[in-house]
């Protein structure tokens, strides 16, 4: 996978550049999660690729195309919201849930899977994509809740 990642992606190899630019160098070590799971750290070198010093220079300058262009594509990339209401609305609901005996913190549990899914392409109506529809509400919650 790595390997298919540093040749497709990265360019470094092939007859093409990579996403980001003619890859120069790179280094990467991969890491295990607590869960056990694999990722890999990179650092790239970019031909070309503007030094730490004039990106900082061009983000600075209020006259910049380039400052605003990274203010576009940040707010563009992320969201500060929640699925289902407000701030308000899920500070609201989640004290209404820590009441309840029954209420678990999601980060100290395993999460729920989905339901089965409906045979008939989600016709809405069968007990499957009622369970599905009752399994998304509960997954926004908990999302939230997280989040939160």
């Amino acid at each position: 996978m790595i390997q298919a990642f540093i040749k497709h992606v990265l360019g470094v190899d092939a007859d093409h550049p990579g996403i980001y630019g003619d890859t120069s160098s790179y280094y990467g070590t991969v890491e295990q999660q607590g869960r056990l799971t694999l990722h890999l750290h990179m650092l790239l070198w970019i031909k070309g690729a503007l030094t730490p010093q004039e990106i900082r220079d061009r983000i600075m300058d209020p006259e910049s195309d380039f400052q605003k262009k990274m203010v576009e594509y940040l707010e563009s990339v992320h969201m500060g919201e929640f699925i289902t209401g407000s701030l308000e609305d899920v500070k609201q609901n989640l004290d209404i849930a820590e009441l309840d005996d029954q209420y678990k913190n999601p980060t100290e549990t395993l999460p729920i899977p989905p339901p089965p899914q409906c045979n008939q392409n989600a016709c809405g109506e069968c007990k499957s994509c009622q369970a599905t529809c009752s399994w998304e509400s509960q997954f926004n919650s908990t999302v939230d809740d997280i989040l939160l």
